[in-house]
Protein backbone atom coordinates (compact mmCIF):
# COMPACT_ATOMS: atom_id res chain seq x y z
CA UNK A 1 0.00 0.00 0.00
CA UNK A 2 1.07 3.61 -0.79
CA UNK A 3 1.21 5.53 1.88
CA UNK A 4 0.82 9.34 2.00
CA UNK A 5 3.94 11.29 3.74
CA UNK A 6 2.65 14.30 5.62
CA UNK A 7 4.34 16.67 7.54
CA UNK A 8 3.23 18.39 10.58
CA UNK A 9 3.41 22.81 10.35
CA UNK A 10 1.99 23.76 14.41
CA UNK A 11 3.87 25.29 17.19
CA UNK A 12 1.81 23.18 19.91
CA UNK A 13 3.17 20.28 20.46
CA UNK A 14 0.92 18.44 22.36
CA UNK A 15 -1.37 19.34 19.30
CA UNK A 16 1.04 17.87 17.01
CA UNK A 17 1.36 14.89 19.29
CA UNK A 18 -2.63 14.12 19.39
CA UNK A 19 -2.71 14.66 15.36
CA UNK A 20 0.52 12.52 14.65
CA UNK A 21 -1.67 9.78 16.88
CA UNK A 22 -4.44 10.04 14.82
CA UNK A 23 -3.49 10.10 11.44
CA UNK A 24 -0.77 6.93 12.66
CA UNK A 25 -3.87 4.65 13.21
CA UNK A 26 -4.63 4.60 9.11
CA UNK A 27 -2.35 2.91 7.31
CA UNK A 28 -2.23 4.78 4.44
CA UNK A 29 -1.39 7.83 6.00
CA UNK A 30 2.24 8.25 7.94
CA UNK A 31 3.58 11.49 9.55
CA UNK A 32 7.46 11.95 8.32
CA UNK A 33 7.92 15.52 9.81
CA UNK A 34 7.47 17.72 11.99
CA UNK A 35 7.69 21.62 12.04
CA UNK A 36 6.80 24.18 14.94
CA UNK A 37 7.16 27.50 13.51
CA UNK A 38 8.38 29.10 9.52
CA UNK A 39 12.19 28.85 9.48
CA UNK A 40 12.17 25.33 11.26
CA UNK A 41 9.48 24.22 8.35
CA UNK A 42 11.30 25.81 5.19
CA UNK A 43 14.39 23.50 6.19
CA UNK A 44 12.69 20.57 6.37
CA UNK A 45 10.97 21.39 3.62
CA UNK A 46 13.66 21.28 1.11
CA UNK A 47 15.49 18.30 2.55
CA UNK A 48 12.36 16.01 3.09
CA UNK A 49 9.72 14.73 0.48
CA UNK A 50 6.20 14.63 1.45
CA UNK A 51 3.33 14.25 -0.05
CA UNK A 52 1.02 16.51 2.04
CA UNK A 53 1.67 18.97 4.62
CA UNK A 54 -0.38 19.72 7.15
CA UNK A 55 -0.53 24.04 8.18
CA UNK A 56 -1.44 26.30 10.96
CA UNK A 57 -2.20 29.76 9.87
CA UNK A 58 -0.72 31.19 13.78
CA UNK A 59 3.35 29.94 13.86
CA UNK A 60 5.87 32.12 15.78
CA UNK A 61 7.68 35.06 14.23
CA UNK A 62 5.57 34.54 10.53
CA UNK A 63 2.75 33.08 9.66
CA UNK A 64 1.50 29.89 7.40
CA UNK A 65 0.11 32.11 4.78
CA UNK A 66 3.79 33.32 4.51
CA UNK A 67 5.29 30.01 4.19
CA UNK A 68 2.45 29.15 1.42
CA UNK A 69 3.89 32.59 -0.36
CA UNK A 70 7.50 30.54 0.08
CA UNK A 71 6.54 26.94 -1.30
CA UNK A 72 4.67 28.83 -4.53
CA UNK A 73 8.33 30.68 -4.67
CA UNK A 74 10.00 28.05 -4.60
CA UNK A 75 7.93 25.73 -6.99
CA UNK A 76 7.12 22.93 -4.53
CA UNK A 77 3.94 21.28 -5.53
CA UNK A 78 2.30 19.72 -2.27
CA UNK A 79 -0.65 19.90 -1.80
CA UNK A 80 -0.95 22.14 1.52
CA UNK A 81 -4.18 21.31 4.33
CA UNK A 82 -4.75 24.48 6.27
CA UNK A 83 -5.77 22.82 10.43
CA UNK A 84 -6.87 26.23 12.14
CA UNK A 85 -8.73 27.26 14.61
CA UNK A 86 -9.27 30.50 12.64
CA UNK A 87 -12.98 30.92 10.04
CA UNK A 88 -12.84 34.31 9.67
CA UNK A 89 -13.76 34.36 5.62
CA UNK A 90 -11.21 36.86 4.65
CA UNK A 91 -8.34 34.38 6.51
CA UNK A 92 -9.75 31.42 4.37
CA UNK A 93 -10.22 33.71 0.95
CA UNK A 94 -6.24 34.27 1.80
CA UNK A 95 -5.22 30.86 2.56
CA UNK A 96 -6.75 29.75 -0.89
CA UNK A 97 -5.16 32.54 -2.70
CA UNK A 98 -1.60 31.88 -0.94
CA UNK A 99 -1.79 28.29 -2.50
CA UNK A 100 -3.90 25.74 0.24
CA UNK A 101 -5.49 23.01 -1.68
CA UNK A 102 -7.88 22.24 1.33
CA UNK A 103 -9.10 24.48 4.96
CA UNK A 104 -10.52 22.40 7.68
CA UNK A 105 -11.16 23.19 11.28
CA UNK A 106 -8.92 21.99 14.44
CA UNK A 107 -12.18 21.77 16.17
CA UNK A 108 -13.91 19.12 13.49
CA UNK A 109 -14.50 15.01 14.05
CA UNK A 110 -11.62 12.78 13.59
CA UNK A 111 -14.09 11.20 10.13
CA UNK A 112 -13.80 14.85 8.75
CA UNK A 113 -10.21 15.46 9.42
CA UNK A 114 -9.10 11.94 8.05
CA UNK A 115 -11.62 12.75 4.93
CA UNK A 116 -10.17 16.18 4.55
CA UNK A 117 -6.72 14.76 4.81
CA UNK A 118 -7.05 12.19 2.16
CA UNK A 119 -9.09 14.77 -0.18
CA UNK A 120 -6.29 17.27 0.29
CA UNK A 121 -3.76 14.59 -0.39
CA UNK A 122 -5.51 13.62 -4.08
CA UNK A 123 -5.57 17.49 -5.05
CA UNK A 124 -9.10 18.03 -4.32
CA UNK A 125 -10.35 21.07 -3.07
CA UNK A 126 -11.55 20.46 0.56
CA UNK A 127 -13.10 22.98 2.30
CA UNK A 128 -14.41 22.31 6.04
CA UNK A 129 -18.26 21.85 6.16
CA UNK A 130 -19.31 24.72 8.54
CA UNK A 131 -17.71 27.12 6.16
CA UNK A 132 -19.50 28.81 3.33
CA UNK A 133 -18.62 27.35 -0.31
CA UNK A 134 -18.65 30.84 -1.39
CA UNK A 135 -15.30 31.12 0.08
CA UNK A 136 -13.76 28.16 -2.54
CA UNK A 137 -11.59 29.12 -5.07
CA UNK A 138 -13.66 29.38 -7.94
CA UNK A 139 -15.74 31.96 -6.07
CA UNK A 140 -12.95 33.82 -4.57
CA UNK A 141 -10.59 36.80 -6.39
CA UNK A 142 -7.09 36.91 -6.87
CA UNK A 143 -5.50 38.50 -3.81
CA UNK A 144 -3.99 42.26 -4.54
CA UNK A 145 -1.71 44.73 -3.09
CA UNK A 146 -3.98 47.32 -0.79
CA UNK A 147 -0.74 50.26 -0.68
CA UNK A 148 -4.32 52.66 0.89
CA UNK A 149 -4.42 51.59 4.20
CA UNK A 150 -0.58 52.27 4.65
CA UNK A 151 -1.05 55.78 3.30
CA UNK A 152 -2.39 56.29 7.53
CA UNK A 153 1.55 55.32 8.08
CA UNK A 154 4.69 57.79 8.43
CA UNK A 155 7.25 56.46 6.70
CA UNK A 156 9.12 55.53 9.56
CA UNK A 157 5.49 53.59 10.97
CA UNK A 158 5.53 51.82 7.36
CA UNK A 159 9.08 50.46 8.48
CA UNK A 160 8.12 49.39 12.00
CA UNK A 161 4.87 47.81 10.28
CA UNK A 162 6.70 45.54 8.10
CA UNK A 163 9.33 44.38 10.72
CA UNK A 164 6.32 43.82 12.95
CA UNK A 165 4.57 41.80 10.67
CA UNK A 166 7.44 39.75 10.00
CA UNK A 167 7.54 38.77 13.62
CA UNK A 168 10.37 40.97 15.08
CA UNK A 169 10.67 41.69 18.22
CA UNK A 170 10.97 45.58 19.91
CA UNK A 171 14.61 45.04 21.04
CA UNK A 172 15.56 43.27 17.34
CA UNK A 173 13.54 46.83 15.23
CA UNK A 174 15.33 49.13 17.87
CA UNK A 175 18.61 47.44 17.02
CA UNK A 176 17.83 47.24 13.38
CA UNK A 177 16.95 50.36 13.20
CA UNK A 178 18.95 52.15 15.98
CA UNK A 179 16.60 53.58 18.29
CA UNK A 180 14.89 53.07 21.33
CA UNK A 181 12.82 50.03 22.87
CA UNK A 182 10.32 53.12 24.36
CA UNK A 183 10.36 54.69 20.69
CA UNK A 184 9.49 51.88 19.16
CA UNK A 185 6.41 51.21 22.01
CA UNK A 186 5.52 54.10 20.74
CA UNK A 187 5.42 53.91 16.80
CA UNK A 188 3.57 50.38 17.44
CA UNK A 189 0.66 52.26 19.90
CA UNK A 190 0.36 54.61 16.75
CA UNK A 191 0.67 52.17 14.34
CA UNK A 192 -2.53 50.06 16.40
CA UNK A 193 -4.47 53.37 16.46
CA UNK A 194 -4.07 54.28 13.12
CA UNK A 195 -5.12 50.98 11.67
CA UNK A 196 -8.01 49.97 14.05
CA UNK A 197 -6.54 46.97 15.47
CA UNK A 198 -5.60 45.82 18.96
CA UNK A 199 -2.49 42.93 18.95
CA UNK A 200 -0.30 41.72 16.43
CA UNK A 201 -2.45 38.86 15.68
CA UNK A 202 -5.03 41.39 14.34
CA UNK A 203 -2.11 43.42 12.68
CA UNK A 204 -1.51 39.74 10.95
CA UNK A 205 -4.80 39.36 9.32
CA UNK A 206 -5.23 42.78 8.47
CA UNK A 207 -2.22 42.50 6.41
CA UNK A 208 -2.82 39.55 5.17
CA UNK A 209 -5.94 40.62 4.03
CA UNK A 210 -4.50 43.22 1.74
CA UNK A 211 -1.90 41.01 0.80
CA UNK A 212 1.23 43.16 2.37
CA UNK A 213 2.87 40.08 3.94
CA UNK A 214 5.84 39.81 2.83
CA UNK A 215 6.65 36.48 0.01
Amino acid sequence: MTRTRIILVDDHRLFRDGLRAILGGYPDLAVVGEASDFREAADLLEHLESDLIILDITLPGSNGLALLRELKRRQQRQPVLILTMHQHADLVTDAFAAGATGYALKHQSEEELIEAVRATAGRATYLAPQLSRDLLPDHTASTTTSPGILSLLSSREREIFDLIVRGHTNAAMAKQLFISVKTIETHRTRIMRKLDVHNVGELIRLAARHGLLAA
